[in-house]
């Protein structure tokens, strides 16, 4: 016989595991070799693009191998608010991206998540707030951010 804290803690668990917040999806970073798990809830206002600009130019200039951009779409009621870059994803060979590294500037290619065979997944996430955690973009943007530098987050494509 289950005692009733447990009967409780069973249900509590089964409606915490039906909501969407805890369900996720992946985002492709292509053509960076990997997909990003994130709540399916805020996965259809992300794009993807290329890695522009002069951070593009010095990514492929220091040997990156792949870099992609993630942008940031605030949701219905926001459309006062921009599209913003979330984050950047570089992939790089490990003796490029380590030889990248000003030990008294900040990572240029993002933080080293993953080094499998060789190679660096790299993160480059936002420093501040992008919008007010007030709103519910600021709201999405925390919960984006607190995934980011786990290597769990991502999945290897093939």
């Amino acid at each position: 016989m289950y005692s009733k804290l447990q009967f409780v803690s069973c249900v509590m668990a089964m409606l915490l595991t039906g909501c969407t917040s805890w369900r996720t999806t992946e985002v492709s970073l292509e053509p960076v070799p990997f997909a990003m798990q994130v709540p399916a809830d805020i996965a259809p206002r992300l794009s993807t693009g290329p890695v522009e600009g002069p951070f593009g130019r010095e990514a492929e200039k220091a040997g990156a191998l792949a870099a992609r951009t993630v942008y940031f779409n605030p949701g219905p009621g926001e459309e006062n608010l921009p599209r913003t870059i979330f984050m950047a994803a570089y992939w790089f060979p490990e003796v490029k991206f380590d030889a990248a590294q000003n030990p008294d500037e900040p990572p240029p290619f993002g933080k080293a998540v993953l080094r499998p065979g060789g190679k660096v997944l790299g993160i480059a996430g936002p420093h501040d707030t992008i919008y007010d955690v007030s709103t519910g973009a600021g709201r999405d943007v925390v919960r984006l951010h607190r995934r980011i530098y786990e290597p769990g987050t991502y999945r290897r494509l093939p």
